[in-house]
């Protein structure tokens, strides 16, 4: 049989190519040839651009075998190259609130235009008047498209539940007068005087629930919305009652200190010391607490409501349940070791449920679910804040140096770090949970930055204006028409990452823009972080805000 094989091959073979326009095919064809000839891949890439069919999808296994017969002499008649016309797909999100096309671009054949589209969409029940013209305009603009959007409803806004407002002052306290003494030290008895309510004082009004708003899917399907709820008042208000002309409102029934907390409020009597030492042990008490002087060394503290100290806190462990009020300063150990990275272990540690202030905070620990103030200065110390940390109120130095401090809104202070260039550490804005998001939605930006910058330098530079056209070949202009194609993937890929970035950042009207500000100097050595992004100061700066703008730390104008 091989024989037979071997006496019918031809001695040589000659290449052909044949082009059926009829059926947009091309066929390689090896004819029998008196004429010794050679056959490359080069020679048929050459047959191919001659005839214009480079756009054409090439079949570069059929031509590998076409080779293989050339080599083997045996005759053949191989279909090579196919003209194709553009296609796509729709692609419909899970939750059928988005829609996207995938596009597989023209080879040698009919492209796309914006009605074939506007029919596959309509094809698949998409709702016309909430397609995107532009969208379709530009996918058809470009020669290869993935997963670009190009129809979004709308989530159903859910609605907004009671309301609590508070009738009376949040942080319960009035100033009682200047606190520095003649020779301008700072005097740590100086005292306030609390807010104490009389009975049928108005404490709290519970506002009615919002409805919510209806939204729509891409098959303009209504998606209902869920109203707001009814939040029941506390059942913890001792101390309060109901009028029965207006139940939203709860009044105080005796005379005491009113503690305020999301649900409701109640009216506690303090519960009284002269100080906190070994003569009274450690306390705990649920209700508010008043400290006339000082709490010692070593002592513990702890209330439900607010705690007010008239004195200093030294090396001691105080925690309220509300607010922590302290009219002389937070003394941690002197003698402590601080280390040049990372914090000490601190002895003297407050914590509050609501707000904390002092005079003058050093070498201690403080976590405030709201807001942390101080007047005169913060060194070496760890605060963290539900919201703000200011430093500097009512006349103080406002000095904020060395430690690390976390608020989530604002850290203002009138000096942040010193002329020593003490390392001093502020970190402000979202949860953990956000922060981790965007530093990984970043890592993959600049990912995809680096390849788009790859793929450019591979470009031809361009003609400038008014300059000659660069004749290029078919092959050229097809590389450049593959990288272009990238690029615009790319591009889309970018504007995804962008678009969960927004949305998994908190809207403007919900979180104020979270800022760092030095009213008076920020010295070089401040290691600053909002929402993700770092910098460490490097010069001295006068009267300056720092936000973020763009994914990098700027200073506000």
């Amino acid at each position: 049989m091989t024989n037979n094989i071997e006496q019918i091959r031809p001695k040589h073979l000659a290449f052909n190519l044949e082009v059926d326009e009829k059926s947009g095919t091309a066929f390689g064809v090896l004819l029998a040839s008196e004429v010794r000839s050679k056959l490359k891949r080069a020679h048929i890439d050459k047959a191919l651009s001659e005839a214009s069919l480079l756009e054409w999808r090439i079949a570069d296994s059929i031509i590998d075998t076409l080779l293989d017969y050339y080599d083997q002499k045996v005759p053949c008649r191989l279909a090579i190259a196919s003209r194709c016309d553009a296609t796509f797909e729709v692609v419909l999100s899970e939750d059928h609130m988005a829609a996207y096309i995938d596009v597989v671009p023209a080879q040698g054949g009919v492209d796309l235009s914006v009605e074939d589209l506007r029919e596959g969409l309509s094809a698949n029940l998409v709702a016309a008047d909430l397609i995107d013209l532009a969208s379709l305009k530009a996918v058809v603009a470009a020669p290869e498209a993935r997963r670009i959007t190009v129809a979004i409803g709308r989530a159903a806004m859910p609605g907004v539940d009671s309301q609590f407002i508070s009738l009376v002052a949040q942080d319960s306290i009035q100033p009682s007068g200047e606190v520095r003494a003649i020779n301008d030290s700072i005097d740590h008895l100086a005292g306030k005087s609390y807010v104490i309510v009389e009975p049928r004082t108005a404490i709290m009004e519970r506002l009615p629930p919002k409805p919510g708003k209806d939204g729509y899917n891409i098959f303009s399907e209504a998606l209902k919305s869920s109203p707001g709820i009814v939040i029941p008042w506390s059942k913890n208000m001792t101390g309060t009652f109901f009028d029965k002309e207006n139940p939203e409102i709860i009044y105080a029934h005796i005379t005491g200190h009113p503690v305020i907390f999301e649900d409701g409020g109640r009216i506690d009597t303090s519960l009284e010391f002269d100080k906190i030492d070994i003569t009274t042990g450690h306390v705990e008490f649920d209700g508010s607490v008043l400290i006339k002087g000082d709490v010692h060394p070593d002592m513990k503290v702890k209330a439900t409501g607010n705690i007010f100290i008239k004195g200093i806190v030294e090396r001691a462990q105080v925690k309220a349940g509300n607010n922590l009020i302290v009219d002389g300063g937070v003394l941690g150990d002197p003698n402590m070791d601080v280390p040049e990275i990372g914090l000490p272990e601190y002895d003297c540690v407050l914590e509050a449920g609501g707000s904390i202030e002092a005079q003058y905070i050093n070498l201690a620990y403080l976590n405030a679910g709201k807001n942390i103030t101080v007047k005169e200065y913060i060194f070496n110390s760890n605060l963290k804040a539900g919201k703000r940390v200011a430093v500097g109120n009512k006349g103080g130095k406002g000095r904020l140096v060395g430690g690390e401090t976390h608020a989530v809104e604002s850290v203002t202070a009138k000096t942040l770090g010193s002329q020593a260039y003490s390392v001093t550490k502020i970190t402000l804005g979202y949860s953990k949970v956000v922060t981790d998001l965007f530093r990984k939605l970043d890592f993959i930006r600049d990912q995809r930055v680096n390849q788009a910058k790859k793929l450019r330098n591979l470009l031809p530079p361009a003609v400038p204006a008014g300059g000659e056209e660069i004749a290029r070949s078919k092959d050229e202009l097809h590389k450049i028409r593959k990288i272009e194609s990238s690029l615009l993937i790319l591009q889309d890929a970018l504007k995804e990452i962008d678009r969960r970035r927004r949305r998994a950042t908190p809207q403007e009207h919900d979180h104020p823009i979270p800022f760092i500000s030095a009213k008076s100097t920020s010295y070089p050595n401040c290691y600053l972080e909002i929402n993700g992004a770092s910098v460490r100061t490097k010069t001295e700066q006068q009267a300056i805000i720092y936000v973020k703008k763009d994914g990098i730390i700027v200073r506000r104008k």
